[in-house]
């Protein structure tokens, strides 16, 4: 009997669940004060410590979000007729764009509530 193991399953669902528990723990547990080491960390967000405690409570909701879009997109990925070098090529790029969303969203959210 051949096990066949799905790529896109794999990936998605294991980044997908990764990331909602990131963010859950960026959100249950978010660091104290500025940091180089644990966080939501860029430079807009560590201007000032409003800024920092706003970027990790966003950051967390948003990988949390991602998170589960990505897990379940990777449900149906036993049922996808995909070669396995395309499927593992469109779960890599969804990743991406996914894991690039919340960084985007969460500056967004920065530019709006501190006005520079």
């Amino acid at each position: 009997m051949e096990l066949f193991v799905n790529p896109w399953s794999i990936i998605l669902l294991s980044t997908g669940i990764i990331s909602a528990l990131s963010g859950f723990i960026l959100k249950k547990y978010p660091p104290k004060s500025i940091n180089w080491f644990y966080g939501y960390r860029t430079r807009n967000s560590m201007k000032s410590q409003e800024r920092w405690d706003f970027a990790q409570v966003l950051g967390g909701r948003e990988l949390i979000r991602s998170g589960a879009i990505l897990f379940i997109l990777g449900l149906p990925g036993h049922w996808l007729p995909l070669p396995i070098t395309m499927a593992v090529w469109i779960a890599l790029i969804l990743v991406i764009a996914f894991l690039c969303l919340p960084v985007l969203r969460v500056e967004a959210g920065l530019k709006r509530k501190f006005k520079d």
